[in-house]
């Protein structure tokens, strides 16, 4: 999160995990810190060859592909080969054209995991309030720039779908209304779809079962949200108030009028739990225990014309506060969990990627692969989707680049039984399973939307990478990530 400004960033995208203030992150490990240090080095020595300051440089797809490169360097990584998990040859680093011939292969994107701020909800004119006003402490950072510029509305629609390959989007806000409510997030997708001509986003309902009638997001709004506001989903936390999926006293009257209303979907963050005070034992082993995925059977089982969908893929991260009170880490339970579900019922389960797939892949790009052999063999392609959790991590063009770029090596697919990550099962995940999922119309059959002025825009920059503000805004570190929230509850107290 403390990167500098665009002019003096040093590289493409974070090589540490960033957080979307949905879970705390445990800091740069020594090697993410080694892989920064390098790719600086190797894009400063490849800018100044091409005659590009580094700036410029970290903007073109050889950028990209150089920092892989260093990655596969650095965690001991074939480059290029059957082995390869991610593979890259030199010359994709030396030369832009060729990088952008690897990399940019159309195909459509559909993000169903975006965020960003309302800045209204704490006053708009407040120059005082943002996630990223560290100016008394961090100087280089503009005191000139409002906050919508940094995390608000007009960054998001900057960074996702102007500064990257995004198709369309799925927004979402957080239980309590805040920082993103229902209200702003249907102002934003209404934004974007003005500015296309075209649908290119989408809004979920967000509902917390145990927040009290008339509150923006309990379980009586729903109505309002979809008839008025045209929610397409339902998303709901189960570490907001510590409950489960198949609490018949809680989360059923939320899914019966879900039912009612045509809602077939039925999001939920799984893993990755908020945890705010290491010292509370009692809080931290409540908050782990509701986003386990325990739940998933009986509330299948009870809902069969209902689709669930585990948002992070229930990742547990190996170590520290947040870590799986059994020691299963990564999506090992979940996987568990769905397998003792019946094969019939099975198919109304998916999983989604956002975060996860960027947090294995900061791990070493083998880390990724096996995360998606893992999911493709329980779940099949169909049943995955994808996910970035932007605006957070800045433009997730480094993620579209990452997945359509990894590869599942032959040897890990013997070893582990997994199956490859063909074309095919890519082109689903990136956005055919989504698209199928909330009703997008396609025109191609690769799902193409048709140009509209957002796409002008990002043409005329110079394509999707040019614009690109080389910045990411979630914390990375435990002590960022408390800073944001003590500057959010000051400033809204």
């Amino acid at each position: 999160m403390r990167q500098p400004p665009d002019d003096h960033a040093t590289v493409p995208f974070p090589t540490a995990p960033v957080s979307n203030m949905e879970w705390c992150p445990e800091g740069l490990t020594t090697k993410q810190q080694q892989v920064a240090k390098l790719i600086a080095e190797e894009t400063a020595t490849r800018a100044r060859r091409l005659g590009l300051t580094r700036a410029q440089f970290l903007r073109t797809a050889a950028a990209t592909t150089t920092a892989f490169m260093v990655m596969n360097k650095v965690y001991g990584l074939d480059q290029s080969g059957d082995a390869a998990a991610m593979p890259v040859k030199k010359v994709h680093c030396d030369d832009p054209d060729a990088a952008r011939e690897l990399l940019d292969r159309k195909t459509f994107v559909m993000d169903v995991q975006q965020h960003h701020v309302d800045l209204k909800l704490f006053g708009e004119t407040n120059p005082a309030f943002c996630f990223l006003d560290f100016t008394r402490s961090l100087p280089f950072l503009p005191h000139d720039v409002p906050c919508p510029q940094n995390i608000g509305q007009l960054s998001f629609v900057k960074e996702v779908f102007v500064d990257s390959e995004t198709d369309v989007g799925v927004i979402s806000g957080l239980p309590g209304g805040t920082p993103l409510g229902p209200a702003a997030m249907a102002d934003t997708r209404d934004l974007v779809n003005e500015l296309a001509g075209s649908e290119r986003c989408l809004a979920q309902a967000v509902c917390d079962p145990k927040n009290g009638p008339g509150t923006p997001t309990s379980v009586d709004s729903l109505e309002h949200q979809v008839r008025d506001r045209k929610a397409r989903a339902l998303k709901s936390y189960t570490y907001n108030g510590f409950w489960r999926l198949d609490d018949e006293q809680v989360a059923y009257p939320m899914l019966a009028e879900a039912s009612r209303l045509g809602l077939r979907l039925v999001n939920v963050h799984k893993g990755l739990p908020l945890i705010f005070d290491r010292n509370n034992l009692d809080a931290a082993r409540m908050a782990v225990e509701s986003v386990r995925t325990l739940d998933f059977p009986k509330v299948v089982q009870d809902w069969p014309k209902l689709k669930f969908c585990a948002y992070h893929s229930a990742y547990f991260q190996p170590q520290g506060v947040g870590a799986h009170p059994l020691g299963k880490s990564g999506v090992t339970e979940y996987l568990e969990v769905v397998q003792t579900i019946p094969k019939k019922l099975r198919r109304n389960v998916y999983t989604e990627i956002g975060s996860t797939f960027a947090f294995t892949f900061l791990q070493g790009p083998d880390q990724a692969a096996h995360l998606l052999g893992q999911l493709l063999k329980v779940f099949g392609s169909k049943n995955i989707l994808w996910g970035t959790d932007s605006v957070w991590w800045g433009s997730p063009q480094w993620q579209i680049d990452a997945f359509k770029t990894l590869e599942i090596p032959a040897a890990m697919q013997e070893q582990f039984g997994y199956p490859a990550l063909t074309p095919k099962a890519k082109r689903r995940i990136l956005g055919e399973n989504a698209a199928n999922l909330y009703g997008v119309k396609t025109r191609e059959k690769r799902c193409t939307v048709p140009a509209d002025r957002l796409a002008q825009m990002q043409l005329a920059q110079g394509g999707a990478r040019a614009g690109r503000t080389l910045r990411w805004y979630g914390a990375q570190t435990r002590r960022d990530f408390l800073t944001l929230l003590r500057r959010e509850a000051a400033l809204r107290g």
